[in-house]
């Protein structure tokens, strides 16, 4: 059984493959300017960055630095959406240093395991 459609939202439909996460605190490096996500998943990032004037189909790389536990990996991206008025933009990832889910996905279990106490 594929659940690679599924949805858990209330209102409208979602197509995401990943769940998206606004915590742990990710901080996304580009262009040496840091930018904390609003929300991240490990299929991509949405951040504000309305001084990077990024449009739909440009791409992205820099540096996600995971900010509790000190660690950070590289990546490229494209831009899949913007919204000018919020000045957001969202972005999925085309390629990751070759530990990043690793790392992503022990930081969110580090900070599972944290909030527990």
């Amino acid at each position: 059984m594929s659940f690679k459609h599924s949805h858990i939202s209330v209102g409208r439909v979602e197509f995401r493959r990943d769940r998206r996460y606004p915590v742990p605190p990710l901080v996304v490096r580009i262009a040496e300017r840091d930018y904390v996500a609003v929300n991240w998943s490990l299929g991509g990032f949405q951040i504000d960055a309305t001084d990077l004037a990024l449009g739909v189909g440009d791409g992205v790389e820099g540096i996600l630095y995971m900010s509790e536990t000190n660690r950070s990996c590289s990546f490229v991206g494209e831009i899949i959406w913007t919204r000018s008025e919020q000045g957001t933009v969202g972005a999925k990832f085309t390629a990751l240093a070759p530990n990043a889910v690793d790392l992503l996905d022990g930081y969110m279990a580090y900070w599972l395991k944290r909030s527990r106490r």
